[in-house]
């Protein structure tokens, strides 16, 4: 028992080492970002009011994208990932190319799963939004869901885009930065260090999808992002690299950002209208799906004598 209760105070003093290498350099990150977007955008993010932002407001919109690339990305999950490892005096195999070699095989069944998951992580959205608080919780949820609503408006002009290359760079800041930042944090980082210390796969898999979806601070999304923190959990596990999880990040975030840009010719579609609600059995199906995916990457790696990430 003495042993179990070591581990545990071991592995969470490690993640509070974690958590403020992520405090202090996305501090740093967001101070750096600050200074840039006065010295090129003139832009002083910390007297605006987000809620009075309009699409028209360009260098706004550009120092939000700033923000996001050096604070919310690098600052605060890459630095940390690339410190962690030697800070706790672990030897973790973050680098892809230190890990298996992905061969094609591996990476169509990773680039489908991302795809056909699609139905259902809709719906699993679409309980979400169905979710309420206790009665007594109705002015936090009240408060909770009108701050969610600003941010998904905000979103929605920060991946604005009147030009192919404003596309490129929307591509750029929401699709391949979070997904290179994001992975080698929640995956590379978060996901082995949890598998080493509870040797379980499934348990590293669901702490690194808990956090992922919690540290993106929505209540009525969190469902959905935490299903796709699973998949990219288990994109990894059976892969034995991160360049898998980090693609099909990539392609659920660019998916995203091609949808707004589309927006007008897809609205003809009633299955890209954003109210579109998918049946249940679509749901099923998708699920059943990707996990017979997972099930053929897991299946592949065995084949082909993968064995297991090496952590020291």
């Amino acid at each position: 028992m003495d042993q179990i209760g070591g581990r545990f105070f071991g592995y969470f003093g490690k993640i509070l080492i974690l958590s403020g290498m992520v405090l202090v350099f996305g501090s740093i990150g967001v101070l750096i970002s600050h200074f840039l977007a006065k010295l090129f955008f003139g832009v002083d993010l910390s007297v605006i009011s987000f809620q009075s932002i309009k699409k028209e407001d360009l260098q706004i919109i550009a120092a939000l994208k700033l923000y996001q690339t050096i604070g919310g990305g690098i600052g605060m999950f890459l630095i940390p990932a690339f410190i962690f490892p030697a800070a706790v005096n672990y030897r973790i195999r973050v680098f892809p190319f230190h890990q298996q070699q992905v061969s094609v095989l591996p990476f169509m069944i990773g680039v489908f799963s991302i795809l056909i998951v699609a139905p259902a992580i809709s719906w699993l959205y679409q309980i979400n939004q169905q979710m309420h608080f206790p009665a007594a919780w109705q002015a936090w949820e009240t408060s909770i869901k009108e701050m969610e609503d600003q941010a998904a408006m905000l979103t929605k002009l920060f991946v604005a885009a009147d030009s192919y290359s404003m596309l490129l760079l929307n591509i750029f800041v929401v699709a391949l930065v979070p997904a290179i930042c994001e992975e080698f944090f929640f995956r590379g980082i978060l996901l082995q260090y949890t598998r080493f210390v509870f040797t379980k796969k499934w348990i590293a898999v669901l702490v690194s999808a808990l956090v992922f979806s919690g540290f993106h601070g929505q209540f009525y999304g969190f469902l959905p992002r935490f299903a796709l923190g699973v998949l990219l959990g288990y994109l990894f596990l059976f892969s034995g690299n991160l360049v898998l999880p980090i693609v099909a990040h990539f392609i659920n975030n660019a998916i995203a950002v091609l949808l707004v840009f589309y927006e007008k010719e897809l609205s003809v579609y009633a299955i890209f209208s954003s109210t579109y609600e998918f049946a249940w059995y679509w749901a099923v199906l998708s699920a059943a799906l990707c996990i017979m995916a997972l099930l053929m990457l897991k299946n592949s790696a065995n084949k082909h004598g993968l064995t297991d990430i090496e952590i020291e």
